[in-house]
C-alpha cells in the first residue's frame, strides 16, 4: 500500500491551514535576541537582570548609602545582595571588578564592633566563605560590607556606594500542548510558561530542545 505523502513537506503543502499555523508557531518560538542582547531567551528574570541559579541579580550604577540601597532594592521588588554559598560567591565577585574602584553594597552588616555580621534575613556570615577586610585604625564605624575587585571590605554605612540587588527567579513550567491541526499530522507544540522556580540546568535543557524542535520544523516549512 502506497503512502499518501512521500515526505513531511508534501503533507504540509497539501494542508495549507496546518502549514500556516505551524509556521506562525515556529517563527515565534525561534525569535532571536537583538544584536548585543546577552540575556538567555528563556530567562525568568526581568530585562537587564542577570540570571544565576534560582536568583536574578542586578548591579546598578546608582550610588547610595547602605540604607539607601536597601530602600532602592525594595522598590525594585528585591533585596540587597546576599553571598552565602560558593556558587553565589563565584558569580558575584567578578561583577565587582572595576578599574575606577566602584564598589557595591551587600546585604551584610553588623550593629557595632562587638556584634556579629548578619545578612538582612538574619542569616549569619560564614568566615570560611570569604574574609571581610577591616580597617582597625579608622575612627569611624565600619559596619556595612562592600565588594570590590573580588574582595569584601567593611565600610561606613553612610558612604555612597553602588547598589547590588537580588530577587527570586520565576520558574519555568514545561508543558506540551496537543492540538488537532490535521487528521494526518498532530505535532506537539512546546510552550513556555513562567511561574515559580525551576533548576537552572533543567531550563537550559528544555530551551535547547525547544530550539532544535523549532529549527527542524522551519526547515520543512515553505
Amino acid at each position: 500500500m502506497l503512502a499518501k505523502y512521500s515526505s513531511t513537506r508534501d503533507m504540509l503543502e497539501a494542508d495549507g491551514d496546518t502549514t500556516m499555523s505551524l509556521h506562525s508557531r515556529a517563527s515565534t518560538a525561534t525569535q532571536r535576541p537583538e544584536p548585543g542582547h546577552t540575556e538567555h531567551r528563556c530567562s525568568p528574570c526581568p530585562e537587564k537582570w542577570k540570571w544565576h541559579g534560582d536568583k536574578c541579580y542586578q548591579f546598578y550604577e546608582e550610588s547610595k548609602s547602605w540604607q539607601g540601597c536597601e530602600y532602592f532594592c525594595i522598590a525594585e521588588n528585591s533585596t540587597m545582595l546576599k553571598i552565602n554559598t560558593q556558587e553565589v560567591l563565584e558569580f558575584a565577585m567578578p561583577q565587582s571588578y572595576s578599574e575606577f574602584f566602584y564598589s557595591y553594597w551587600t546585604g551584610l552588616s553588623r550593629n557595632g564592633n562587638d556584634k556579629a555580621w548578619l545578612w538582612m534575613d538574619g542569616a549569619p556570615y560564614s568566615h570560611e566563605l570569604f574574609e571581610i577586610i577591616i580597617d582597625f585604625t579608622s575612627l569611624r564605624s565600619r559596619d556595612c560590607v562592600t565588594i570590590l575587585n573580588g574582595k569584601a571590605f567593611s565600610k561606613d554605612c553612610r558612604e555612597l556606594r553602588r547598589c547590588a540587588c537580588e530577587r527570586a527567579a520565576a520558574t519555568v513550567k514545561l508543558q506540551r500542548l496537543h492540538e488537532p491541526l490535521s487528521r494526518t499530522w498532530r505535532p506537539m507544540v512546546l510552550q513556555l510558561q513562567l511561574q515559580l522556580q525551576a533548576p537552572f540546568r533543567e531550563v537550559e535543557d528544555f530551551c535547547s530542545a525547544e530550539q532544535k524542535f523549532s529549527d527542524d520544523l522551519l526547515q520543512v516549512l515553505p
